[in-house]
């Protein structure tokens, strides 16, 4: 396989699209897994040396969770670090295999697209309904608003990458 086939897919961008993504978003993620690491220890503690677990733990931990694949998706997206398989890449040569990197780049971002405008769909409705969480009564509309701009930044990224692979040249 050559080498340079795998570079296709990260995106090479400039300072302020790494700022967003690998330091506001990475940042964002790399706080929140650690407050997920902590409020686990401290319910476990609660939980099993002084009998009494930390009230709505699971709950928050639930929302973290959520909050934190969505606000990775964009930097696996833009590093190129989804699992593919390349079981059909010898059939894909030269400039066919360049237009499918771009139409599965454009298709990504249109599936993004349309997920996150219903994500913020969902969060209205939340709003309007006063969805919130059961013990804690936490409001869903935050996480879901949260959710569908992660998912419009991933679109973003999608559409950067099929731009980059359209500029590319052609490899022989």
């Amino acid at each position: 396989m050559d080498p340079q086939a795998d570079d296709v897919y990260v995106l090479k961008t400039g300072r302020r699209v790494q700022f967003v993504l690998y330091w506001l978003l990475g940042g964002f993620a790399a706080v929140l897994l650690f407050l997920m690491m902590l409020l686990t220890f401290a319910d476990v503690v609660g939980r099993y040396v002084l009998n009494y677990p930390i009230p709505g733990g699971f709950e928050v931990t639930e929302i973290m969770l959520a909050t934190l694949i969505f606000a990775g998706l964009p930097l696996v997206s833009s590093g190129g670090e989804h699992v593919t398989v390349d079981l059909l890449d010898k059939f894909f040569p030269g400039a066919i295999g360049r237009f499918r990197d771009i139409l599965i780049s454009l298709l990504a971002t249109v599936i993004m697209a349309v997920v996150s405008i219903r994500l913020w769909e969902k969060g209205n409705e939340a709003v309007d309904y006063g969805d919130v969480t059961a013990v804690l009564h936490i409001p869903f509309a935050p996480m879901f608003y949260f959710m569908s701009i992660a998912l419009g930044i991933t679109g973003l990224v999608f559409l950067m990458l099929a731009w980059q692979q359209f500029r590319r040249p052609s490899s022989p």
